[in-house]
């Protein structure tokens, strides 16, 4: 102790020194943590149009009409998803913007988006939701996919049955009474940008449609048909995705347009034999 006090004594100048250029370092350090610019990786955004394998919405009426259910697929990979949807509520252009809570990295999520706001547990609704578009934003590294959709929500019996895409290339059309259309109450078609598992050595061609009533809910069967921007090649076969498999549909070809009958809702789509 006696040395160590000694030491101090004759070299005071040395120590105070040695402080002194000590606190300057930690001051320059954390100034520099807090002021500097680290160079970030630019993000790399990519528009995702169709990718069988790559992720998709469905969409999903609530039972009032009010909001969307939306169900996203194969979406482990990814850390971010964000969407915008816009649509026209009595000829005026609204949209919503928000956030999918990806930190469970699940391979599917469920979100509810509503048509309006809330605010102290009291909602006030867009009213006649027909026509819009689902932007989502799924950030992948430094590359964020765009994926668009285009969907038309109807009621069945003010359709009086007479169901349609939103680009008016699918027609799902129901003979069914008045009461039984009323009572599913919503039906919404999107257009996808990829499929369940496919059946083996088949491919998709043109566009794939969801068709989907609010949940608990069933659609009747009804005439379906899809129409091609060309004639299609032999073997073009209309398939009915159920929620679990794919059904081949008897399908008849006139020109570019196919037709079959259908046993209700799911995912529509122009399978072709694989080249």
């Amino acid at each position: 102790m006696e040395k160590l006090r000694n030491f101090l004594t004759v070299h005071k100048v040395t120590v105070i020194l040695i402080a002194v250029l000590g606190l300057l370092a930690l001051g320059v350090y954390f100034a520099f943590q807090k002021f500097a610019v680290i160079p970030s990786v630019p993000v790399e955004e990519i528009d995702l149009s169709f990718d069988s394998e790559g992720p998709y919405a469905l969409l999903f009426p609530r039972r009032d009409g009010n909001a969307l259910i939306l169900n996203l697929k194969r979406t482990s990979s990814y850390e971010n998803i964000s969407y915008e949807l816009a649509y026209t509520a009595e000829g005026v252009d609204r949209g919503v913007m928000g956030e999918v809570n990806t930190k469970e990295k699940k391979g599917e999520y469920e979100q509810e988006i509503l048509f309006g706001t809330c605010s102290k547990n009291v909602c006030k609704y867009d009213q006649g939701v027909e026509n819009g578009t689902l932007v989502l934003k799924i950030k992948k590294g430094n590359k964020l996919f765009r994926m668009i959709t285009q969907w038309h929500l109807q009621k069945p019996d003010v359709a009086l049955g007479v169901l349609s895409s939103g680009d008016a290339h699918l027609v799902y059309k129901m003979d069914a009474e008045r009461e039984a259309l009323s009572a599913v109450g919503f039906t919404i078609i999107n257009d996808l940008t990829g499929v369940p598992k496919l059946p083996a050595e088949s491919q998709v061609l043109g566009k794939v449609y969801s068709l989907n009533a609010p949940v608990a809910k069933s659609l009747p069967e009804g005439d379906l048909s899809v129409e091609l921007a060309e004639n299609p090649p032999d073997g073009a076969k209309l398939f009915r995705f159920d929620g679990s498999k794919w059904q081949e549909l008897e399908t008849k070809v006139d020109g570019s347009k196919l037709s079959s009958k259908s046993g209700g809702a799911g995912i529509f789509a122009v399978l072709i034999p694989q080249k």
